[in-house]
């Protein structure tokens, strides 16, 4: 047995349909269903920030970690009663998950993209972002390629130690993120609690 839905919204035609009877919204109805649209978008928004937020605060956590092996530490020791293995596969392992959530991220502000490529972007962070966006690729590139590609070799530690200085660079880019979207945070954070 087919149910008969009571109402449907069409958002290509902005009509309602309710026991076959179209309604043209009017202009309040239309401001409203937009308005539901942006809170939805600005919540999903928020909920995959907070989400990409705690993965990518365990690779710094973890980088910083590595930093202290990298700059002289025996390999043998251990920090928090792990080694460097240890540090090295959880660091990997949140690099992995953080890439997957900040492709995401990066993913819902498509438009963000066109409008700076356009000469369209008015948002005052443009620039703090796209130096943001630019430090996380060039972070993923120059650990990927060591680790995947190049494996042992003198290019291999070259690059190893671009991605540690490029990563602290990435670090104070991303505390400048938080501190310029903090508020939005704040906010949604309160409306959600």
């Amino acid at each position: 047995m087919r149910k008969n839905p009571s109402f449907i919204y069409n958002s290509n035609l902005y009509s309602f349909t309710s026991r076959n009877k179209i309604k043209n919204p009017t202009k309040n109805e239309r401001r409203e269903m937009k308005t539901q649209m942006k809170l939805s978008k600005s919540r999903r928004n928020y909920y995959v920030d907070i989400v990409t937020l705690l993965p990518f605060l365990m690779i710094l956590f973890t980088g910083v970690i590595m930093l202290m092996y990298h700059a002289g530490k025996p390999y043998t020791e251990t920090i928090f009663s792990k080694d460097r293995a240890f540090w090295l596969n959880v660091h990997i392992i949140f690099a992995v998950i953080t890439f997957m959530m900040v492709s995401i991220h990066l993913s819902l502000h498509l438009n963000w993209f066109k409008k700076l490529f356009s000469g369209k972007q008015k948002n005052k962070y443009w620039i703090k972002n796209l130096i943001l966006v630019i430090l996380f690729f060039c972070v993923t590139l120059t650990a990927v390629f060591p680790w995947l590609i190049l494996k042992e070799s003198n290019l291999s530690s070259l690059m190893l130690g671009l991605h540690n200085k490029i990563g602290l660079l990435l670090i104070v880019f991303f505390v400048i993120h938080l501190q310029s979207y903090f508020k939005w945070l704040f906010n949604m954070t309160k409306k959600e609690l």
